[in-house]
């Protein structure tokens, strides 16, 4: 008799979800990609005041549909506008304001304008310099819109920026300005990065004050013998070439300097980087005096990488701290010099999980600060007054960002995200308080003011998106599974609403799998998540794993990408794809993959190597051949071609082409500067060689994100219905 009432209320539960779930609207293509209706508020920008008191920020006037600036007092909680971006304006236009920063006397603002994309993370802009007491405007450079890596000297009388490949800077009195540099040309940047440093170092802006305001620390870039790969555009009457210096795998990379001007004597000091120039300078950062400058150097290889430090004074350069590895060494923003002491907080994981040490100057390991088989994933600052080190991480779960802290001696490790999910957050100068942001899989990106313990003080932006709760939206379930080695893997599910077990479910699965990726993570996704729940209003069930290789798991566990970037990938995405023919819900003869340029490649991949598992795929902006691909990325992860090229073939799509079966879609924009659609082009000589039948969308002069007017809805509206009829 219980079980029959537990099967009874069972079934009720169902009913009630069911109806619940036909209550609410269909998602549609439209309102994911062609409106703001998720959109979603936040605010960005922030900046504190020097004594942690107050911090200012800019938030979207849906009115004007331009940023103002707003300060918020931490005490009272008071705020007010600053500044209004419609009244900004500049020969009688608005200035379309995009950013700021403050003047180290808070007397002035530089306004940055409209900004123009260059490539990933460069930009360029009009700048301004905003008197606050009296609302005065003037224009930096005349106006000039193609003003690059601007910052204001920490003493507030000069401005600094790059324009025509030199460096400059400018009276913040007179507006007089001065070339710290003159032999910038196409070839020779000083001040800004070449494409791929940019792309794959996380870099734009490649020139350093130093804290006394009198040096200046910029990398010198020689590409000259960089080879060009030209882009075409076809819609003109004559297509016309765009010329990107971008060194492939194996090919030859830009050679780089250091050089620190001196602004009192006008000369430019080159520092000893060591007799090999086949090397890499990803980070410079000024130390605690203006007298020293450090330098991360790694070799080509990117195994091997040391901390150097620069005695200006006497023009020595030695290295403090060496790292090692037997695959490769990720380099992050990961360097915090301490300004009370000559010491040095780094990141390195050669414990075999990423962890925090502390050094000397002399290199002298004073502490390992965190330790375990967890990882920390960045770090967020030091408060040196308490002695206590602020990081984000792993320990509790690898598909959570956590923050936490830890006494500089190792001890007192104390998380203080209470919340499960994903944080990150703006520090105070004097570490009481933090500006936090918080997402999961349910809850888009909100913002709050807490207490350096982790304590709430106030939401600045819940941003309770009104559309959201229109639509049944389903969280995904978050589990592991073994592989028949009996590794585990870390996957999500997301089933429709009304899911029914007696039923048997289409599936796609989502791959991206590249090296230390994460894809399992509990953060919210944006339109690819909203996407994935109208596929499952259409009757589709959502899979994903994080194959080895992937991140959050330790150093051995991403070791296992090295020197083939196929092997383990394709192998645990079939072991995901038998998981789910098992599942008695599960249509094994209806099962998809799809991914986006790493997870294009994987698509590729799986529909080729892997047919019999995958009916249909769907590619976007793939990789075929690593060969194509730039030097840095690739040869981190694969070594160079002529010293690896068993696993050059074996990570080479094109050796696969006959493996097809099912139903592929490869889509790519012709104006993409990472991947370039060359990579599609072989694939689709390869597959009409053969005669074997495919589909394809090209989009003209898009870049890697296939974005721009309506692209995007075109682009999802394809895949849907290509998988509607297909799987």
């Amino acid at each position: 008799m219980r079980t029959l009432l537990k099967t009874k209320f069972i079934i009720f539960l169902a009913l009630v979800c069911s109806l619940h779930a036909n209550d609410k609207k269909p998602l549609t293509l439209e309102d994911i990609y062609d409106s703001d209706k998720f959109r979603g508020k936040t605010i960005e920008n922030i900046q504190w005041q020097p004594d942690g008191s107050a911090f200012t920020f800019t938030k979207r006037n849906e009115e004007t549909e331009q940023l103002d600036i707003y300060t918020h007092e931490v005490k009272s909680g008071k705020e007010r506008r600053l500044l209004a971006g419609a009244d900004l304006k500049y020969e009688n236009e608005t200035l379309n304001m995009s950013g700021y920063s403050w003047t180290s006397d808070g007397k002035y603002l530089l306004i940055t304008g409209k900004i123009t994309a260059i490539w990933r993370h460069s930009r360029q802009a009009p700048y301004f310099l905003y008197e606050v007491k009296n609302k005065k405007l003037i224009a930096i450079a005349n106006g000039d819109a193609h003003l690059r890596n601007v910052k204001l000297s920490p003493d507030g009388k000069w401005v600094g920026f790059v324009r025509d490949h030199n460096i400059f800077i400018s009276d913040l009195k007179t507006g007089k300005e001065r070339a710290i540099t003159e032999n910038g040309t196409a070839d020779i940047l000083n001040g800004e990065f070449d494409w791929v440093y940019e792309e794959e170092f996380g870099l734009a802006d490649a020139w350093r004050w130093s804290p006394d305001s009198k040096k200046i620390a910029f990398w010198n870039t020689d590409q000259s013998r960089v080879k060009e790969f030209h882009l075409l555009d076809q819609m003109p009457l004559y297509n016309t070439v765009f010329k990107l210096k971008y060194p492939k795998a194996g090919e030859q990379n830009a050679v780089v300097k250091i050089g620190v001007a001196d602004l009192e004597t006008g000369k430019t000091a080159w520092l000893d980087l060591g007799e090999e120039t086949d090397i890499y300078i990803p980070r410079i950062f000024w130390t605690n005096s203006s007298h020293k400058l450090a330098m991360v150097r790694l070799n080509r290889l990117q195994n091997h990488l040391n901390l150097l430090i620069a005695d200006l004074s006497t023009g020595k350069t030695r290295a403090i701290i060496e790292d090692k590895n037997t695959a490769w060494i990720d380099v992050r923003h990961d360097i915090q010099f301490l300004k009370s002491k000559d010491q040095i907080i780094v990141t390195s994981e050669k414990s075999g999980f990423k962890h925090a040490y502390l050094y000397d100057y002399d290199g002298n390991l004073v502490q390992q600060v965190t330790n375990g088989d967890w990882e920390i994933s960045s770090l967020a600052g030091v408060d040196e007054k308490n002695d206590l080190l602020y990081f984000y991480g792993k320990k509790d779960s690898p598909l959570e960002h956590n923050v936490y802290r830890i006494n500089l001696n190792g001890k007192n490790l104390e998380r203080i995200s209470k919340r499960a999910g994903w944080h990150r957050g703006n520090f105070s100068p004097d570490f009481k308080h933090v500006v936090g942001f918080f997402s999961d899989v349910k809850t888009p990106t909100q913002v709050m003011l807490r207490k350096a313990d982790g304590s709430l003080l106030r939401f600045l932006e819940k941003n309770e998106i009104a559309a959201l709760q229109e639509h049944a939206l389903v969280p995904p379930d978050f589990f592991s599974f073994k592989t028949t080695d009996g590794t585990k893997l870390n996957a999500y599910m997301i089933k429709p609403a009304n899911f029914d077990a007696a039923k048997k479910y289409p599936v796609l699965v989502f791959g991206y799998g590249g090296p230390g990726s994460q894809m399992v993570v509990n953060r919210w996704g944006g339109s690819r998540t909203l996407w994935h729940q109208l596929l499952t209003e259409k009757g589709y069930i959502i899979f994903c794993v994080d194959n080895r290789g992937t991140g959050g798991r330790g150093k051995a566990f991403k070791n296992l990408a090295y020197k083939d970037l196929s092997k383990w990938a394709v192998h645990d995405q079939i072991e995901g794809a038998k998981y789910l023919a098992a599942l008695p819900y599960v249509d094994s003869s209806r099962v998809g993959f799809w991914g986006w340029s790493g997870g294009g490649y994987l698509t590729l991949m799986m529909m080729m190597r892997a047919a019999d598992y995958f009916k249909t795929g769907v590619s976007v902006a793939p990789v075929s051949d690593f060969h194509f691909y730039d030097t840095i990325w690739t040869e981190r992860y694969m070594g160079l071609p002529q010293e690896n090229v068993e696993g050059y073939k074996a990570a080479n799509v094109l050796n696969y082409i006959e493996g097809l079966k099912g139903n592929l879609l490869i889509v790519h924009g012709t104006g993409d500067d990472n991947v370039h659609v060359q990579n599609t082009m072989q694939v689709v000589d390869a597959l009409q060689n053969r005669a074997i039948q495919f589909d394809m969308m090209i989009y003209p002069n898009r870049n890697h994100r296939i974005s721009g007017g309506k692209t995007q809805l075109h682009l999802f509206t394809k895949i849907t219905n290509y998988l509607l009829e297909k799987l």
